[in-house]
């Protein structure tokens, strides 16, 4: 399929962090810019979900490792955004992606394209409803949505949510638990324990897998979470999209994102195929969240061509980076906005 990109939107972020090294994979299938609410409601089904009231708004200076609180959901600040998700972790625990294994990469091999986010959270800690809606799923055999204790999710949920996404349902699914609290048909609250981390279906150790689902309940219809998990206070996320001269995505390409305040470094990877789906707003084939907001640098290789190049991430929005072969970095950086928002 071809993709053609003519312009690029670079949306920046209210808050977010740094992608902390965990060790677990789920191989189954300087101040603050001040930030206008632009609120758009997600697609009722039926419900819409509550505008935010204007607060304060502060940078996160906290050491490698430690992350503000999130925002409250949903948190929409430019109309490309869907920050509609809190965190399936509480906060002070580990409540970000593994950086070794994202969504649309393949730790282990070919076979295993990431349809989700792991969070590397110890067994039995509390696993939270990310939004509110009802349970679809309750136990094994997610995958195939029939009864298998062999089923590679192990103990799951997925829940469809009150609110859809262009006309289309959103679930979140839950996997790997070692305990799950609910049952089909029952209505659950954001941040309402629906069960425990875990070490079950084909895991390595114990965690949280997570992903969030457009359209149906299904492994096939995934969507980044990193897109839609709200981000920390003062943190934001960058996305991106690296191409062909042909305007083809290139996949399993490295790159790497230096901050230009710290000097730390995260290195990520394109998608590898087509089991990853890019979002409908912005049909990238990367994404790093939990970026600090700041200023930071992407180098990277595209066939004869480095680009090293400047961008920044504005708090609680999406940076958007594309990078087309034979061509300069497209970034349009977010005008700082002019009004706070709260948590």
């Amino acid at each position: 399929m071809k993709y053609v990109l003519s312009l690029i939107v670079l949306v920046v972020g209210l808050m977010s962090g740094e992608a902390l090294l965990a060790t677990d994979a789920s191989p189954a299938p300087a101040a603050a810019a001040q930030v206008t609410a632009v609120f758009q409601t997600p697609t009722p089904i039926p419900a819409e979900p509550p505008i935010l009231a204007p607060m304060p708004l502060t940078v996160d200076t906290r050491p490698e490792g430690l992350r503000p609180p999130p925002y409250r959901i949903p948190l929409q600040l430019r109309p490309e955004d869907h920050f509609w998700f809190a965190r399936p972790i509480a906060s002070g625990e580990v409540n970000w992606p593994n950086p070794e294994y994202r969504y649309g990469g393949n730790y282990f091999d070919d076979m295993h394209t990431h349809s989700g986010i792991d969070m590397s959270t110890p067994s039995g800690h509390p696993v939270l409803a990310a939004a509110d809606g009802v349970v679809m799923w309750a136990g094994y055999g997610l995958f195939g949505h029939y009864p298998n204790r062999d089923d590679p999710y192990g103990l799951a949920v997925s829940i469809q949510h009150d609110f859809g996404f262009e006309g289309k349902p959103v679930y979140t699914a839950y996997a790997h638990m070692r305990a799950v609290n609910v049952k089909v048909g029952q209505y659950v609250h954001a941040g309402e324990q629906i069960g425990e981390v875990g070490a079950t279906g084909k895991v390595t150790g114990a965690h949280l897998h997570f992903e969030v689902r457009v359209g149906e309940d299904s492994f096939f219809a995934t969507r980044n979470p990193e897109l839609w998990l709200v981000p920390p206070q003062g943190w934001g996320v960058v996305a991106g999209r690296i191409e062909s001269v042909d305007d083809w995505p290139i996949p399993k390409k490295s790159f790497t994102i230096t901050s230009l305040d710290t000097g730390r470094v995260w290195r990520s990877w394109t998608y590898i195929d087509d089991v990853a789906h890019p979002d409908d707003e912005y049909n990238e084939n990367f994404v790093v969240s939990d970026l600090p907001a700041g200023y930071y640098r992407i180098t990277v290789w595209v066939w004869w061509k480095k680009y090293d190049e400047v961008f920044q991430v504005l708090p609680g929005q999406t940076t958007f980076l594309l990078i087309h072969s034979g061509h300069p970095l497209q970034v349009n950086p977010t005008p700082p906005p002019a009004t706070p928002i709260g948590p």
